[in-house]
């Protein structure tokens, strides 16, 4: 259960976390970028609620899922894929 708690925690940073960075970036035309990292975010969300649901073997898979969708999520703000960057 403890686990499922964290999940969820971090979650709700790393949203919290997009949301400021889309907020926060000068161009408007690059929030298209973060589209992605939404997605994931939604996903990782719903995988999380399908963890608090299971028990057993399939809720540990469901947290491992969840844990890796939030590290992709967290690149994928980090950094946005299809942005060119200017060097």
């Amino acid at each position: 259960m403890n686990i499922k708690v964290v999940l969820l925690t971090v979650l709700l940073f790393q949203l919290l976390y997009l949301s400021v960075k889309v907020k926060n970036d000068k161009h408007i035309k690059h929030i298209k970028h973060y589209i992605p990292a939404f997605i994931i975010s939604v996903i990782t969300a719903w995988s999380i609620y399908k963890t608090f649901t299971l028990s057993g073997f399939e809720g540990i898979n469901s947290a491992i899922f969840s844990a890796v969708g939030l590290f992709v999520s967290f690149v994928f703000t980090k950094h946005p894929p299809f942005l060119k960057a200017k060097i």
